[in-house]
């Protein structure tokens, strides 16, 4: 008798015991599927629902005087930063982005962008062993499907003497193009850094890179038809997963969030990497071209490591003396 009840009470305690374990398991089961839900919910806010403007601080962009660097807008407020995790741009937005395509095709290989009434910047990777009697530049493109846009043909391009390219990394990575007649009069072109820097931009600057590029980072997939923007910051040259990309500190800028999926991808290629700078005399607000978009990791993920850009202000030197004589 007394067996019996020692043997019940064992029951009911074990009883007890699985009780408080599946009460544990349904509360911890809870609380992860409520933090995944919380994760995704912030995740999705930044990446679809955080403006460029908000993130930016953008002043108005009065541009009446300013001969570059003037959005096809009187102020960017209302559009949210596909680039592989960005977004539609709006029609138009960028009026110095061109696209380089192979002749009477309208599948772009790489971007590039207006710094003057007849010369690109681009990157090198972008032209190195290609024939320019072969390739055209697009110009007032938002859709591809519906191009009624320009069409020019290229004069001549230099490529940065100094440019190579060692194991998936490329140094020098600049190229001007220019093209037989001046680009038409609603194009304009984007500003450059004002003086010769290493160190320009600052790190966690907020940039823009815009362009028709992948994505989605898979071998079958095409470039986007639409234009693509998305908003990123400027990583420390000492950030690690800086340091597992870039070849040269001086030349080079890294860019992307540490834990999100968000970078150019191929196609994107030659596009500027765009801060906005502010004119303190009159708030006014406008782009300049830092960067170009040169290269990042198959996966086309900057929280793998971070996408690299050439660093424009590095070369203003190379530039002014090559328009001279292009």
């Amino acid at each position: 008798m007394q067996l019996q009840r020692i043997q019940s009470t064992q029951r009911s305690r074990n009883d007890s015991v699985r009780r408080c374990m599946i009460i544990s398991l349904s509360i911890l089961c809870s609380l992860l599927i409520i933090g995944t839900f919380i994760t995704l919910f912030v995740i999705y806010f930044i990446r679809y629902r955080t403006s460029v403007s908000s993130l930016l601080s953008y002043p108005n962009f009065v541009c009446n005087q300013r001969p570059c660097g003037c959005p096809n807008s009187d102020s960017v407020v209302s559009f949210i930063p596909k680039i592989v995790g960005g977004q539609d741009a709006s029609p138009y937005i960028y009026p110095w982005l061109v696209a380089l395509t192979d002749r009477d095709r309208t599948n772009p290989f790489c971007t590039g962008f207006i710094i003057s009434s007849n010369t690109i910047l681009t990157a090198a990777h972008c032209l190195n062993n290609r024939n320019f009697y072969h390739l055209q530049i697009l110009a007032k493109i938002h859709d591809f499907r519906e191009f009624q846009g320009d069409r020019y043909d290229i004069e001549q391009w230099i490529i940065h003497p100094e440019y190579r390219m060692n194991d998936s990394m490329h140094l020098n990575d600049i190229a001007l193009i220019k093209i037989q007649k001046s680009f038409s009069k609603d194009l304009h072109p984007c500003c450059l850094p004002s003086i010769k820097s290493n160190v320009y931009p600052q790190a966690k600057t907020e940039a823009i890179v815009s362009g028709w590029g992948k994505v989605l980072a898979k071998p079958n997939s095409r470039n986007s038809p639409v234009l693509q923007h998305v908003v990123m910051p400027i990583v420390d040259y000492k950030n690690l997963k800086c340091q597992q990309s870039i070849a040269d500190t001086n030349r080079q800028i890294c860019a992307g969030y540490d834990n999100l999926s968000i970078d150019a991808c191929s196609g994107d290629s030659g596009a500027p990497l765009l801060i906005v700078e502010h004119d303190d005399n009159n708030n006014e607000g406008y782009f300049v071209a830092a960067g170009i978009v040169s290269y990042g990791n198959r996966q086309c993920d900057a929280s793998i490591s971070s996408g690299v850009y050439t660093r424009i202000s590095f070369y203003l030197d190379w530039i002014h003396e090559t328009l001279t004589y292009l």
